[in-house]
């Protein structure tokens, strides 16, 4: 499931527009994977902090590739709205598909983006949120298509803001309505429709495959949290738990892991307690292991030291806990 989620691409985007680097931060190295997804939350705060940066100039800092496959779909098809069609359905690759949201409508003549947004921020940064996506996907039909693509209406479903010089600089129209029905822009079909000069027979279908597979392979990111406990399992399997020990395998001295736990609301003693709990649990369980094994790999002196963990979690004896009578 990738709801709740978005992709490292536009989490690492706005993490270098914002300058910040303490929300992302949390998850390590893995903000730099693209079969990754971090929560939303994430891009919520970075939004919260780009407070007072327009929309253009988050649109000017794209990278030369975009935001990755969904920026190459605009191009994947015999024409833009071919592209555009596709970019819309596959949206969740980028954004989170819970709030966010992409509708194509083409009458022949004109052709309306819509696009859709339930996330909850300051009406100041949902405005912006709102004009950045619009401003991203302009921005990919121009890339795609090498030239400029104007359209003939802009909305926006917000109250105009004191100053809106750069919304038409960006969208290079002055027809922008604001305190409109849907946040949208509206093209000449013609305009999208013209072949493109580029066009590569199958590579939409390509695109299409890759989007799929990317859906179904991509994992939500750990968390510091979540590698801190790895660690303590990994120590646990090793046969030495000791607090220097699982601080080193994460390159942290003792007190430094001891202020991060603190930082999340724990201790050390509550965490060990509790992926001994689980590994203990699940041997117990899934294995035919001795008593004494089991308190052995989980780290208790003895099989009497495992008994009376298993009262304080369970209420009942290793037996209990198997599944069987005492």
């Amino acid at each position: 499931m990738i709801e709740g989620t978005v992709s490292t691409q536009l989490a690492r985007l706005l993490a270098g527009a914002a300058g910040a680097n303490a929300a992302p931060a949390a998850f390590g190295d893995e903000l730099h994977h693209d079969l990754v997804r971090v929560p939303a939350s994430v891009t919520d705060a970075l939004w919260e902090e780009l407070a007072g940066v327009t929309a253009a100039q988050l649109v000017r800092a794209l990278p030369d590739q975009g935001v990755g496959l969904w920026s190459h779909m605009f191009g994947g098809g015999e024409n833009l709205l071919d592209g555009l069609r596709d970019a819309a359905r596959y949206l969740p690759i980028l954004a989170d598909p819970a709030t966010e949201s992409i509708e194509v409508l083409d009458d022949g003549e004109l052709t309306t983006v819509r696009h859709s947004s339930t996330t909850r921020l300051a009406s100041a940064v949902a405005a912006a949120r709102i004009e950045f996506g619009l401003g991203v996907v302009l921005e990919q039909l121009r890339r795609a298509g090498g030239r400029t693509v104007t359209p003939v209406h802009v909305g926006f479903s917000h109250a105009a803001p004191r100053r809106h010089d750069g919304v038409a600089e960006l969208f290079g129209s002055r027809n922008v309505t604001f305190a409109a029905e849907s946040d949208s822009l509206t093209f000449l079909t013609a305009d999208l429709t013209t072949p493109l000069p580029y066009a590569r027979p199958g590579l939409a279908q390509v695109l299409r495959q890759h989007a799929d597979l990317l859906l179904r392979t991509v994992r939500p990111a750990s968390t510091w949290h979540d590698r801190f406990r790895a660690a303590v399992a990994d120590a646990l399997r090793d046969g030495d738990c000791s607090l220097r020990a699982v601080a080193a395998r994460l390159a942290l001295s003792s007190r430094t892991l001891q202020r991060r736990l603190a930082e999340q609301g724990t201790t050390w003693r509550a965490e060990l307690e509790t992926v001994r709990q689980d590994r203990a649990v699940r041997l117990l369980r899934d294995t035919d292991l001795t008593v004494d094994a089991v308190a052995d790999r989980v780290g208790y002196s003895d099989a009497r030291a495992l008994r009376r963990a298993t009262h304080r979690w369970h209420g009942g004896s290793p037996r209990t806990v198997r599944g069987k009578p005492t």
